[in-house]
């Protein structure tokens, strides 16, 4: 079960959006470009929501790639 989980949770991570054309993904806290417009990303988002049993999954997808850049201003 622990192999299992494991695997999971490095296939979740690989998952994740990191970057798009305009540039890396950023956390809720961090500070964006003024220049780039940023949309929620919802596969980030559902992933963190399924894992959330995990604590440290969750954790790291809003801190690390929540919002993406989809374009400029």
């Amino acid at each position: 079960m622990k192999k299992f989980l494991v695997i999971m949770v490095i296939a979740l991570l690989s998952g994740c959006t990191t970057r798009t054309e305009y540039g890396q993904c950023v956390g809720v806290i961090e500070d964006r470009d003024p220049k780039l417009v940023y949309k929620l990303s919802i596969w980030n988002t559902v992933l963190a929501i399924v894992f959330s049993e995990t604590i440290f999954v969750p954790i790291v997808v809003l801190a690390n790639s929540t919002l993406c850049p989809e374009g400029t201003k």
